[in-house]
């Protein structure tokens, strides 16, 4: 905890102030309306930022809105002709998002749907994604794998939040499971012949893996 700490104070230490409207973002998540601190961290969302600037993908699908802190990252670095796809459970904390990503001035390129993230990635054609960012429940980290995997395009991004063992499991009722399901995620994706991953350095790790 102390090095997930010190790296956080140190990259706000260098990066500045939040700008304001993310700022604004959290104060209202996180102080007014009371939710669980498990948006990315500032660097990550810089790092989702410049990665999808650099790979400018055009359909991007990000399993696990919650209130829209790094979906607003990713609509910020799309392409003009790109569009972002944010799947979330809850309806409440889905309509916070949206607000947030039109305070943001980014409504016009993602659309929250709610409803179960498999049911959705069931539906999804073979190759029709260029971009997939998971954060969402832990346990299923293996399952989202195995169904957003066809999906994605050759050249392709795979990105999956909280991939160190010591990632953030607050949210889950079982601590080993969801580790157990984390590092289900890492080893096939780290052993796949089909991906080239590395991990960067966020509070609590993301894994980014690249379909050859």
């Amino acid at each position: 905890m102390i090095d997930q700490v010190r790296t956080s104070a140190y990259a706000r230490s260098v990066f500045g102030p939040r700008e304001p409207v993310l700022e604004a973002v959290l104060r209202d998540a996180l102080l007014d309306r009371g939710l669980r601190p498990m948006q990315v961290d500032d660097n990550a969302g810089r790092v989702l930022q410049l990665l999808t600037t650099l790979h400018r993908p055009r359909r991007v699908l990000e399993i696990g809105t919650f209130f829209g802190f790094s979906a607003l990252h990713i609509a910020r670095g799309l392409p003009p002709d790109g569009h972002l796809v944010s799947l979330e459970i809850d309806a409440e904390v889905a309509e916070t998002a949206r607000h947030n990503l039109a305070a943001a001035g980014v409504s016009d390129k993602v659309d929250v749907v709610v409803g179960p993230a498999s049911d959705h990635l069931r539906k999804l054609a073979p190759l029709s994604l260029d971009m997939v960012f998971i954060d969402a429940e832990k346990t299923a980290y293996p399952e989202y794998l195995r169904l957003a995997y066809p999906a994605l395009a050759v050249g392709g991004l795979l990105v999956a939040d909280d991939a160190l063992p010591q990632g953030d499991f607050s949210a889950e009722g079982d601590h080993i499971a969801a580790q157990s399901a984390i590092s289900a995620y890492t080893r096939a994706v780290a052993r796949s012949d089909h991906l080239f991953s590395a991990f960067i350095g966020t509070d609590n790790g993301l894994l980014v893996s690249l379909k050859q």
